[in-house]
């Protein structure tokens, strides 16, 4: 299978050099200094208690690429505008696009482009992060994805990208309701981040505070009842899990917009927070928490210019 991954970053950058390493034909699409090293020197993962480099084709240039079987999507989502577009030369008669990103928008984004019928939704569930230019670092063990059809029938596409990614040690979900898995991701990663990057606090460490577990509820059940009115069956059970999955994290560890927040860098605050009150505008659910989250984080959107 030939695969190009759109955003060779710390999720993107991880998934291709496992990839690599069990022999998929993979080329990254990166830029700058961080280009110039995989060039180089190749793509080093630094795992928990070992690491390897991985030799991968890598190139700022969608053209030299041409038509793959796959296109792993997984830029920040504020790049979409440019980056959407941007893949054009690597998506043929055949090619399917797998979206990592997140937020539960980012396949209908691509689907307007490129037609709905060559997007598989996905997520990621990998903390990873670029260290150095031509490093990465995975945090979280094993890589995991979850993606499917929308319409929940394993097609002979996807199994074919869950066996390929399986096989390259990616612990592959091949999910039967793509869209309810995007919005469970959401009742916990949207309340960790927008409430952990305003307080400028670890999540885990809002959690401890006298008032924490009340708030950190109360923001869940606000996704979880915008969830619901767009037709995705939740329960008492999936609000349970998503607080439970806050307050285990360990003291310290940092969300990735509350880390691009304290970095001065643009906070894909439309796909974490934004999308919680606009799709509550439009179904009529009151979302006051996320209203605020969203006025307070918005005059960082575009972070600091001298960092970007």
């Amino acid at each position: 299978m030939k695969i190009a991954i759109m955003g060779a970053g710390g999720i993107g950058g991880c998934y291709g050099a496992l990839l690599a390493a069990a022999g998929s034909d993979v080329t990254l699409i990166a830029r700058g200094a961080h280009l110039a090293a995989i060039q180089q020197n190749g793509l080093k993962l630094i795992e928990k208690d070992s690491e390897f480099t991985a030799k991968v084709d890598a190139t700022d240039s969608p053209s030299k690429v041409g038509p793959v079987d796959l296109v792993i999507f997984s830029v920040k989502t504020y790049q979409n505008a440019i980056a959407i577009p941007f893949i054009k030369p690597m998506v043929g008669k055949h090619s399917a696009i797998l979206t990592i990103q997140n937020g539960v928008e980012s396949a209908e984004e691509i689907g307007n482009e490129y037609g709905v019928g060559r997007v598989l939704p996905g997520s990621a569930y990998v903390i990873s992060n670029i260290e150095a230019p031509g490093v990465v670092r995975q945090r979280s063990f094993p890589a995991r994805v979850a993606f499917g059809e929308p319409d929940g029938n394993a097609t002979q596409r996807a199994i074919d990208v869950q066996k390929e990614m399986s096989q390259a040690g990616i612990t592959t979900e091949l999910s039967d309701d793509i869209v309810r898995a995007l919005w469970s991701k959401a009742m916990y990663n949207s309340p960790a981040n927008g409430l952990a990057s305003a307080a400028r606090l670890a999540p885990k460490d809002l959690v401890e505070t006298p008032e924490g577990p009340t708030l950190f509820k109360s923001a869940i059940k606000e996704v979880a009842a915008v969830a619901s009115a767009s037709g995705v069956n939740i329960g008492d059970n999936d609000i349970q899990r998503a607080f439970d999955l806050i307050a285990n994290r360990p003291m310290g560890a940092k969300g990735s917009m509350q880390a691009d927040l304290e970095a001065g860098r643009p906070l894909e605050l439309e796909a974490m927070v934004g999308f919680v009150g606009r799709i509550g505008r439009q179904l009529n659910v009151p979302t006051p928490i996320f209203d605020v989250l969203y006025t307070v984080l918005l005059p960082h959107v575009n972070g600091h210019l001298e960092n970007n």
